[in-house]
């Protein structure tokens, strides 16, 4: 008899034990919530900095005529009406003067024939 209660009673700890490592609210379960509250707090920060940021280019964007006109320039490619657009040519696109492009050869004219 006493021997089933020492039984009984390791069957029950191991039990607790075991429930208490991984049950619902057990310990491997406490730790995979501190990972998970880690990389929120991360990526809060993280947004947290771009917030920051976005509100301040609010603000240019509200305040700083200058920097609009900058914006306005890149992104749109708008001009000011007493300006002159001048598009340069990119390296390796050359145009030979009979507007055509080097790879097609020109043929000789022929005079009076």
């Amino acid at each position: 008899m006493k021997r089933v209660f020492i039984v009984l009673a390791v069957v029950v700890f191991a039990g607790l034990i075991g429930f208490g490592l991984f049950g619902k609210s057990g310990l491997l379960s406490l730790q995979k919530l501190r990972t998970e509250r880690e990389r929120l707090e991360q990526q809060s920060s993280h947004l947290q900095k771009e917030n920051q940021g976005l509100g301040k280019k609010i603000q240019l964007l509200s305040a700083d005529l200058k920097y609009l006109e900058k914006l306005a320039r890149q992104k749109l490619g708008m001009v000011r009406p007493d300006e002159v657009i001048i598009k340069v040519p990119q390296s390796g696109s050359t145009v030979n003067q009979g507007g055509q492009s080097p790879s097609k050869p020109v043929a000789p004219k022929e005079n009076g024939k």
